[in-house]
């Protein structure tokens, strides 16, 4: 049985910070500075946009919710929550819901900030709404880019550390220029690679590291090509 316990909360220091999402992280951290009461961090798949937003609201004194969570949250609630720093996760979950434009216009009111995550750019998620529409549409953006080859090092062993694994500095090596640079990619390894470690009570190894890269399709044989 393969196990990874949940990941305790992290503050901004224990983030892998590299030119690949250092502007959206610099960005969220200046609530007041942000053009409006509200801002969206958008970025692809397993970017961190979740560890950004629960960063961000430990260090404002904030409240974290998930999309989820808005759905449950009482007027009276919502209200009290509006001069304050909040956040909503998956926000393009919620933009069929009046909640959320409930939530935009309080803070926008209460003087608070608001900060949102998706995927997707606002402006295209699915809403009913006109006025809503209209907020989502203008909204401004932090944007978590593709990950560079920093990113892929750090997340890597960031992710090996969830697993209990440890990657040697030759494991890393060989992985850089084969592994897919997509925050999903390096997580799917990952998960992947623990589950080859405890399946076959192997250490993580060069080789053990290639049959997972087989495995995922992403292998890059090493046998030089034929003249």
């Amino acid at each position: 049985m393969s196990l990874a316990f949940p990941e305790a909360a992290r503050g901004f220091g224990q983030l892998v910070i590299t030119p690949s999402n250092q502007g959206a992280v610099s960005i969220v951290r200046q609530p007041d500075k942000w053009p409006t009461p509200v801002l969206c961090l958008i970025g692809p798949l397993r970017s961190g946009r979740t560890a950004i937003l629960a960063a961000w609201a430990a260090e404002q004194g904030g409240t974290y919710l998930h999309a989820r969570d808005l759905k449950s949250v009482k007027p009276a609630a919502m209200a009290a929550l509006a001069g304050g720093r909040v956040t909503v996760d998956d926000a393009d979950e919620t933009a069929s819901d009046e909640r959320l434009l409930t939530l935009i216009n309080q803070v926008a009111e209460a003087g608070g900030r608001l900060l949102l995550a998706a995927e997707t750019s606002p402006s295209q998620w699915a809403t009913h709404s006109a006025d809503l529409k209209s907020r989502l549409n203008s909204m401004p953006i932090a944007e978590i880019q593709p990950p560079d080859e920093d990113m892929l090092v750090g997340r890597l062993e960031a992710a090996a550390a969830r697993h209990f694994m440890k990657l040697g500095d030759d494991i890393i090596a060989y992985l850089a220029p084969r592994l897919d640079l997509s925050y999903d990619a390096i997580e799917r390894f990952a998960e992947k690679l623990s589950h080859g470690v405890t399946s076959t009570g192997r250490a993580p190894s060069v080789p053990l590291a290639k049959e997972v890269l087989e495995a995922m399709g992403l292998a890059v044989s090493d046998q030089p090509p034929l003249e």
